[in-house]
């Protein structure tokens, strides 16, 4: 190739770059020399540096080249560019020049370009960049501006404008004045100043027009369907019409509407990007027509959202197959790749859009079909109403037969059928099934008087008549009111959705718990649990996996409905309760047939989906999803597919803070960050969009068709915007750049990834001045507080006991007395406890937050512990961060409260602290108006704090607090957990009020928090009917399963809190309800009835019934499993006397416990300890099958294998399969052997432990065997000393925080014998070497003893394992020997930690 052949090759590539970037139609190097096409890029590359509306796109006079390159210049400037632009010699269009110019310009874009997105012809308004020509006596496509009219020049009068339009047919007036026509065919206005009539004819041989031509005329868009369907459907037609909006009507509506290029741009999205497809059949377009609407819907990274777009409107086929095949030649014609296409939903009459949904399946079998799930109720319904519900059809159509012919009706069937009209009610709807009949139930008895009192001769009214006094009819329809209120319940949701992607995953949880519930209606737990993973119909219908007749839920009001008549019915209870059986078969068999995806995997899709719930998705359920959805190549990616899945958990989990996700606007926001951070390749990334792709309700069409006719304004051209709209966009520009924009993981100022917008400080690392972070950052390092004391009921006792308090003292509420400032501090730097500050943290804006007590006996100089308000963390702050509370106007922060809830929750909470120490009062004000609550608070502030002042806030003055910083009281843990705060108690006394007004409604516990009343619901409770918000559900886990030394829990079983409390009288129960529950959740002075009654057993001790609006579930031992459900918990527990301990501790009834040991001293210790209840067998690979027949069965499996040959710490290991490290296998080897029969109807629990610095590889090969995933924990947070261990298996909540006990010792001092100091709070980990207790392998001793070091003694060694003292002094063990038998022992309290939720399962003493 010649030097002139490449320069002329590279010159034609650089102009194709800058036509396909900018959407220009250059054809030589001269045309660029306006300098526009350069100021564009630079806009590009740096969004912002200029103002792209001051350049000039059509200039064609050099003075106007000059003005472009001065804007270019001074961009070049702001940003540091340091090249010079020839602006004379590109300005006369020097051809060398311009091309050197542009070849340099191409790699300084390549440079700086980072893959933002951009839309160029947008950015400019719709305006196209004008080709320099050497004649400028062209017509001229121009920019509309104010510029005065140029004298002499040729106008478009009405004489000329009807000539013109009679030959040119695309002409029209513009709305720019007589020097300007409009070509609707571009859209563009001509500038026709020079030649008139020749201005035209030029313009419609260029080469712009002639395309635009040709796609008008070759587009489908222009079709007649989709034109009816526009003026049908589009919501600003009529006003175009009339003029009322002041625009005209547009002459091509379809591109009006939906923008050029609609089609081409549908393909190129769709081939990248997978889609889901919309069908409504036989739409109404008018005039008695009907057609097909095809749309697809997808989920755009860019602007963080779920589109809809109309792809085609065809003519209605007459049979479902036909239909079916029309929508694939349509996707296939307008080159949407059917490969793509994710899900479908049809939409039209229930038959046949079924039956066109089950032809599209087999056409696209990789297609899932979201038909059955939107239309659940009702197919179930119609299932109900054709199999079990025929005599209570024929009662409602004779009803309504009668009051439709009756002249006289009864007022009763007016309130049934007044709504209904002249047509029969549709009994196939779900809900107005549900609601006719629940209607009949309550007015049964004055219907059955009015039909009585009807004439006798009267057929129909005689044939009523006997249905209602038939009390087989009434329990019947008592019972269908109690079965189909599950069902009603989840189409009420739907039809509440807003189309957010929030509301898709909270309708496969319901479609899942609905599921759930109807299964747990009459199956055994286990036969429940093997339906919802197989879906086997066969499962249902197998007489051994039903419940007994007696435990069938059929309601409450069933029950004592047949109990009443009991010797009436008794020849039909058999023949009722079967036929209840096979209601809920039939309608578990339709809800199950109708839901897209299996139960497992609904659950799943929710979590991927929920960035609060992610953390817990496992990749193996991951892989599974993948494989529902037809992900290319599953299983050879499996491995890519899981290591995107960690990536993404652990950048997850590195912001997984409560600011984190109250940032975080909505699902769909955070979702955009996430995909925009991924890599293309990215197969997570596919199943991802593949999900947010699918159709969410509302799907009624005239919802969905309003958001497909959306007028985009990137579509639309400058001209049709109006002022308003102007003024709007460019107050918007204004506050974006107030703000620094940044997203989930990509750092930058790029406008292209800005998806989450809010003040730089709350993405800053959290850090105070000594380095303790805030929020959830640091949550490893934020200390807990123990637990508050309660006083505790014994039913009948009479009497109350004294509170129980951690260190012997008396614990009370705080109550808020004004009192004068008494500043009493040791260091004189004043901030006493109790004190209400600000502080400012780095990161944040001033903060404010409480003084609290120091946890440890030494007590920093001019370092203050400070509890922040809003999400209870600590920090430990100097005093020169901190202000007074009074200093409000100085430190409050206008930006941080509008944009940061948990600052605004912060404020709230100070304020209302500040208002009860002040006795400043406020009206007593709803949920609802919580925010003109907040505002008479914040005008309190601003005003001073009248009547009182600063002054009136300050706390009590305590003078123990003083003379013992290290108390561990708190200002704010009194009130933990959770924080009985003043708001708390406030939501917790409207809710019985609220929950009666939505079941009018039809809603029900479910939408409210059962511990605090909020509706800002989080997941269901685990144990009764009801919902936690988020807060509730981590005080929940943390509190749920802590017990007192009496084997009772410590709170309340319904809110874990509460600081009265009565115990339930049942022997094997443990549980407990605080008196704000009973007497609010039962009924009011529930409690006080409660203390008469001896025994009284609980509610969960009781068959489940309705107490109030307390209801315990019946299947609530599968859902706490589900509620502590983590990576490691499985479907599917040799012993230490560790193990025995904490079971007797915790008060389990042990019938038999076996271990094996090799160890002699372990065994004697065991022996004598234990009184010889544990049988020991010595090696474990001489247990046999037989022998597991002969002692089992077993409900606890565990133990863990040798670490030596594990742990990295040993240089000679050997590994998981040599040496000791292969007596895992023998652990897997009984797992396999005592895991009950899937026929087995009883709980079986395991857990495996071993040493965490172990290979990754011995590591993924045990979690290969068990599969599962471990949880690590380290015993430090409980104990003196470090012991990290890995814990595999399948007890509930092994991810749960763990929480300090009452009786747990955390500090090394608090172990050691009189006399004797420790040197340090907590020591490294102890092990069967003796030269463990060093604190380094040459490091000091951690104890001193009359002034020298000494290691630690034996009774301590056990206090700091959490073993009872003298507990290893047997036969006369040396210290080595009983140092030996501790090391090779579990950590006490982590075992009682994990042992705690077997309480649910397991008798108890």
């Amino acid at each position: 190739m010649t030097a002139v052949s490449g320069k002329a090759a590279l010159q034609c590539d650089l102009l194709t770059w800058l036509n396909v970037s900018l959407q220009t139609e250059f054809s030589a190097v001269e045309e660029i020399r306006s300098g526009a096409c350069f100021c564009q890029l630079m806009d590009w590359l740096f969004p912002g540096c200029l103002n792209l509306r001051s350049v000039n796109f059509q200039a064609q006079d050099e003075s106007e080249f000059v003005k472009n390159y001065s804007i270019l210049e001074a961009s070049f400037r702001k940003k540091g560019v340091t090249k010079t632009v020839p602006v004379p010699k590109l300005v006369r269009g020097k051809r060398r020049v311009i091309f050197n110019f542009l070849r340099w310009f191409k790699k300084f874009f390549d440079a700086n370009f980072s893959g933002q997105s951009y839309e160029a012809m947008d950015a400019r308004e719709g305006q196209a960049i004008v080709p320099v020509k050497t004649a400028l006596g062209t017509s001229q496509k121009t920019n509309p501006g104010n510029e005065p009219e140029p004298l002499g020049k040729t106008r478009f009068p009405p004489s000329l404008r009807t000539h013109a339009e009679k030959t040119f047919n695309w002409v029209r007036p513009s709305k720019l004045g007589d020097v300007y026509a409009y070509c609707q065919t571009c859209d563009l206005n001509l500038n026709i100043t020079e030649m008139g009539k020749g201005d035209l004819r030029r313009h419609e041989q260029t080469q712009k027009h002639q395309k635009s031509v040709k796609s008008s005329c070759e587009g489908r868009l222009c079709s007649t369907g989709v034109l009816r369907f526009i003026k049908k459907h589009w919501a600003g037609w009529e006003a175009a019409k009339t003029g009322s909006d002041g625009d005209r009507v547009p002459s091509h509506p379809e591109r009006h509407v939906l923008g050029l290029g609609h089609l081409q741009g549908l393909a190129s999205i769709c081939t990248k990007t997978p889609y889901c497809v919309y069908l409504y059949c036989r739409v109404d377009l008018g005039g008695a027509k009907s057609a097909d609407v095809i749309l697809l819907g997808f989920f755009d990274v860019d602007a963080g959202k779920h589109l809809i777009r109309l792809l085609d409107v065809v003519q209605p086929e007459e049979d479902a197959a036909h239909t079916a095949n029309s929508l694939i030649k349509t996707l296939k014609t307008s080159k949407i790749p059917t490969v793509k296409l994710a899900a479908f939903h049809v939409a039209g009459e229930d038959e046949f859009a079924e039956q066109v949904a089950s032809h599209l399946k087999g056409l696209l079998p990789h297609a899932v079909s979201l038909v059955g799930l939107y239309s659940l109720s009702d197919r179930a319904c119609r299932t109900i109403i054709e199999t079990h519900s025929s005599l209570v059809k024929e009662l409602v159509m004779e009803l309504y037969h009668h009051y439709s012919s009756c002249s006289s009706t009864d007022d009763n069937l007016k309130e049934l059928f007044g709504s209904v009209g002249v047509r029969p009610p549709v009994l196939s709807h779900c809900l107005v099934f549900c609601q006719i009949v629940c209607k009949i139930l309550g007015m049964w008895s004055d219907l059955a008087t009015y039909f009585k009192s009807c004439d006798p001769t009267d057929n129909r009214t005689k044939k009523i008549s006997a249905h209602l006094e038939n009390l087989h009819m009434k329990a019947t329809v008592m019972f269908l009111s109690h079965a189909l209120q599950p069902l009603c319940d989840f189409q009420e949701q739907l039809e509440k959705r807003e189309g957010r992607r929030e509301d898709l995953v909270h309708v496969l949880l319901e479609a899942s718990d609905l599921l759930r519930s109807y299964a747990a209606s009459f199956l055994h737990s286990s036969a429940a649990i093997k339906f919802l993973k197989e879906r086997d119909i066969s499962v249902l219908k197998s007489k051994k996996s039903h419940l007994p007749d007696a435990e069938v839920n059929v309601g409450v009001a069933v029950e004592d409905f047949l109990e009443e008549h009991k010797e009436a019915l008794a020849d039909m209870l058999p023949t009722f309760a079967e036929g209840a059986i096979s209601f809920y078969v039939s309608v578990t068999a339709a809800v199950a047939e109708s839901l897209p995806l299996n139960e497992g995997s609904l659950r799943n899709v929710s979590k991927l989906l929920s960035p609060s719930r992610v953390l817990k998705l496992t990749g193996k359920a991951l892989l599974e999803l993948g494989a529902e959805f037809c992900l290319r190549d599953i299983k050879r990616n499996a491995t890519q597919l899981t290591n995107d899945l960690v990536h993404y958990q652990l950048e997850l989990g590195k912001e997984s803070s409560q600011d984190f996700q109250e940032l975080v606007p909505c699902l769909e926001q955070h979702w955009s960050a996430a995909l925009k951070a991924m890599p293309p390749t990215s197969i997570l990334r596919t199943l991802v969009l593949t999900l947010l792709a699918l159709p969410c309700p509302p799907l009624k069409a005239e919802k969905v068709f309003a958001q497909a006719l959306e007028i985009r304004d990137a579509h639309r051209p400058a001209e049709i915007r109006s002022e308003g709209e102007s003024d709007v966009s460019r107050e918007l520009d204004l506050c974006d750049g107030e703000l620094i924009i940044f997203s989930g993981w990509v750092t930058g100022g790029s406008r292209g990834s800005a998806l989450r917008v809010a003040p730089p400080s709350a993405w800053l690392s959290l850090y105070a001045t000594q380095g303790a972070r805030r929020g959830i950052h640091g949550w490893e390092s934020s200390l807990r507080q123990r637990p508050q004391a309660r006083t505790v009921f014994q039913a009948a006792a009479g009497v109350w006991e004294e509170p129980r308090a951690l260190s012997g003292q008396s614990r009370c509420p705080r109550k808020a007395d004004k009192c004068p400032v008494v500043v009493c501090t040791a260091d004189g730097k004043g901030f006493r406890v109790g004190e209400l500050v600000w502080g400012k943290v780095k990161g944040f804006s001033w903060w404010p937050g409480i003084v609290v007590g120091w946890r440890s006996k030494s007590v920093p100089v001019a370092v203050r512990r400070v509890e922040w308000f809003g999400d209870g963390m600590f920090s430990e702050i100097y005093t020169e961060c901190l202000l007074p509370f009074g200093a409000f106007t100085k430190c409050f922060c206008n930006n941080s409260f509008a944009s940061l809830p948990t600052y605004k929750s912060a404020v709230f909470q100070a304020l209302e602290l500040a208002a009860m120490r002040s006795s400043k009062v406020f009206p007593p004000l709803t949920e609802e108006h919580q925010e003109d609550e907040l505002k008479a608070m914040l005008d309190w502030a601003f005003d001073g704090f009248r009547p009182s002042g600063p002054q009136g806030f300050q706390p009590p003055p305590d003078p123990s607090v003083s003379a013992k910083p290290n108390h561990l009281d708190t200002a704010l843990s009194d009130y933990q957990p959770p924080a009985k705060r003043k708001n708390v108690q406030k939501s917790r006394m409207v809710l019985p009020r609220a929950a009666l007004h939505f079941t009018v409604k039809g809603k029900n516990i479910e939408d409210f928090c059962l511990s605090c009343g909020a509706s800002n619901i989080e997941i269901f409770h685990p144990l009764f009917k009801g919902s936690l918000c988020l807060k509730c559900k981590d005080n929940f886990m943390e509190t749920l399963y802590r017990y007192d030394e009496d084997g009772y829990q410590s709170y309340c079983t319904v809110c874990c809190a509460g600081l009265e409390v009565i115990l339930c009288g049942n022997a094997s129960c443990c549980r407990c309800y605080c008196k704000d529950c009973l007497n609010i959740l039962v009924g009011p002075g529930t409690f006080e009835q409660l203390m008469e009654v001896d025994p009284w057993n609980c509610y969960m001790c009781v068959p489940p019934k309705r107490y109030g609006v307390l209801s315990c579930r019946p299947d609530w031992s599968v859902r706490v499993q589900e509620f502590f459900v983590n990576n490691s918990a499985m479907e599917f527990p040799v012993i230490r006397p560790a193990g025995y301990l904490v079971l007797k501790d915790l008060g389990f009834k042990v019938e038999r416990y076996i271990a094996s040991e090799i160890c002699e001293d372990s065994i004697a210790v065991g022996m004598i300890k234990h009184e010889g209840k544990i049988e020991h067998v010595n090696d474990v690979r001489n247990i046999t099958k037989k022998h597991i027949a002969e002692w089992g069965p077993f409900d606890l499996l565990i133990g863990g294998s040798p670490c030596n040959d594990l742990s990295m710490v040993n240089p000679a290991r050997k590994g998981l399969y040599e040496g000791t490290g292969r007596l895992f296998f023998e652990y897997y080897r009984l797992l396999t052997l005592l895991r009950p029969r899937e026929d087995e109807d009883r709980p079986f629990f395991w857990l495996f432990e071993n040493v965490v610095a172990m290979s990754s590889r011995d590591k993924t090969d045990i979690c290969r065997f068990l599969e599962c995933n471990p949880v690590l924990i380290d015993a430090v947070k409980v104990s003196p000393a470090h012991r990290a261990r890995y814990f595999w298996g399948n007890l509930p909540g092994m991810d749960r925080p763990l929480a300090v006990s009452q009786n747990d010792k955390v500090d090394l001092q608090d172990c050691l014998e009189v006399g004797r100091t420790a040197k340090f709070n907590k020591v490294r980990t102890i092990t069967t070497k003796s030269n463990s207790i060093r604190q380094g392998k040459t490091g000091p001793l951690p104890v001193t003893m009359n002034g020298k070091d000494d290691y630690l003694w034996c009774t301590e060694l056990e206090r700091v394992f959490g073993f009872p003292k003298h507990y290893t002094d047997i036969n006369n063990m040396g210290r080595c020997q009983r140092q030996k038998v501790l090391g090779r022992s579990w950590s006490v309290p982590v075992i009682r930690h994990l042992f705690a939720p077997l309480k649910d399962y397991f008798a108890c003493e």
